[in-house]
């Protein structure tokens, strides 16, 4: 008489685990013969009962890592039990290898679909594998079975709630910080300027307030992040306020914006539609405003990599400066990475701009260009690297000004180089360091500046 086998209602993972009875199935043993131009005979799967850990409950990953050299020898003998590679999917999952894991307990629900033991673990594996919506799907299929044992229930109802309040999030963040600006004013590099003048040059002095001013600054950060998730979409809500005051006069800064965005995928492909707007106020003047549209097709979503494609339009106006406004077009093409592990990603964007002049007295007129970046994150732990490296090159399409270089076509180029490194010395709270320098150059002396900036602080989420 074959031994009685582990219950299909086995475990829990240990983050689940909770008390409860097991319940007994017989395995069922592999005896058949392959006839491939001649018959093999084909060794018996043992009973697995002498592979269970003493307590599943609570077996350490020691203990399951132990398993695994016991298990694995098995795998040709045991090609039909579900019994099997449902217990060699637990071990796999207790000892972090959720993917091999995953393919585990497939076979043992395409051997036995029903297999309670082997379905908890494949929902807990679709969930650390970041397939929230496809773990809810298979854990209310088993809070649905009218066999299932009262010990379990409340342990998956529980693990159901905490899965489902995902499909929600809701971040508060504060930031303080304080630095020093190489150039708080945004100010041209050289402080005197080249004018033409009945076709011949003259250098004017700039005035004073017109030239580069650095200093300390104090600055506070408010964002919120508000996102909500079904099978096949999500949409969302941010918006940031930042405000910052500086040792020099008239070089206060205050921006605030907001973005709502769409998005809903399909097999292979989603697509997703933002709109927002963005102010900037400069000395306690209103300096720009910036009201934008998003539209965005992404590929790949089940691989590491996404290719993306998006078109923008914004509509730029300057209070007090209307003639400068304008209706800008961009189009870019995205390729990033990130391994599953969340510890590397890298991503590459360039792309093409054209910004017309609704005021055909426009300096410049229209103007045209493209720009290109690239990102890249590192974490480890509570230690996360943000670097970003960007540029852009507009072209005016027709001279600026008679009075500079004699109507020459103003040409513009932009790097900017930044770096943000953060601790999180708790769960709410992190350091804060970054430090950016972006450099402006043009044929045109008052387009050209540069600046420096160094920042600390903290963070706080709630």
């Amino acid at each position: 008489m074959q031994p009685a086998a582990k219950s299909s209602w086995r475990k829990l993972p240990p983050v689940w685990a909770a008390p409860y009875k097991r319940w007994t199935r017989y395995c069922g043993l592999l005896a058949s013969a392959v006839l491939v131009g001649e018959t093999w005979a084909q060794t018996e799967c043992p009973g697995l009962q002498a592979y269970y850990p003493a307590s599943a409950t609570t077996a350490t990953r020691e203990q399951w890592q132990a398993l695994l050299p016991r298990l694995e020898p098995l795998f040709d003998s045991c090609l039909a039990s579900a019994e099997y590679f449902a217990l060699l999917g637990a071990a796999r999952l207790n000892t972090g290898q959720v993917a091999q894991a995953q393919e585990a307990l497939e076979r043992a629900l395409l051997l036995e679909p029903e297999n309670g033991a082997a379905q908890i673990d494949y929902a807990e594996t679709l969930y650390l594998a970041g397939e929230l919506f496809a773990a809810l799907e298979t854990n209310s299929k088993l809070l649905s079975r009218t066999d299932l044992p009262n010990e379990l229930r409340p342990v998956l109802e529980a693990r159901e709630r905490f899965w489902q309040q995902q499909t929600t999030t809701k971040l508060f963040l504060v930031e303080a910080t304080a630095g020093h600006d190489s150039n708080l004013n945004g100010a041209p590099t050289h402080r005197d300027l080249t004018v033409t003048f009945a076709g011949l040059p003259v250098v004017l002095t700039l005035d004073r307030q017109f030239q580069r001013q650095s200093g300390e600054f104090g600055a506070i950060r408010l964002a919120m992040d508000w996102q909500q998730r079904t099978a096949s979409s999500a949409y969302g809500l941010q918006a940031s306020s930042r405000f910052r005051q500086a040792n020099q006069k008239n070089t206060d800064l205050a921006e605030l914006d907001w973005r709502y965005h769409y998005r809903w995928n399909q097999r292979r492909h989603s697509w997703e539609l933002s709109a927002g707007t963005s102010h900037l106020n400069f000395g306690g003047d209103s300096l720009y405003d910036v009201a934008e549209a998003r539209a965005k097709l992404l590929w790949g979503l089940t691989s590491f990599c996404q290719p993306a494609l998006e078109s923008v339009i914004q509509q730029l106006q300057y209070p007090g400066q209307e003639i400068m406004n304008g209706l800008e077009l961009r189009l870019n093409a995205s390729y990033g990475c990130a391994q599953p592990n969340g510890r590397h990603a890298l991503g590459f964007t360039a792309g093409l701009l054209r910004n017309y002049a609704q005021k055909q007295q426009r300096p410049g007129a229209d103007r045209e260009g493209w720009n290109a970046q690239i990102e890249w994150q590192y974490r480890q732990g509570p230690h996360q690297i943000v670097s970003q490296i960007s540029y852009l090159s507009l072209d005016d399409q027709r001279g600026y000004s008679p009075l500079l270089k004699n109507g020459a076509q103003r040409k513009v180029t932009n790097t900017t180089l930044a770096l943000r490194y953060q601790w999180a010395f708790s769960e709410r709270a992190a350091v804060l360091i970054s430090a950016s320098k972006q450099s402006q150059q043009s044929n045109l002396r008052p387009f050209a500046n540069r600046g420096t900036v160094l920042e600390a602080g903290v963070a706080v989420g709630f």
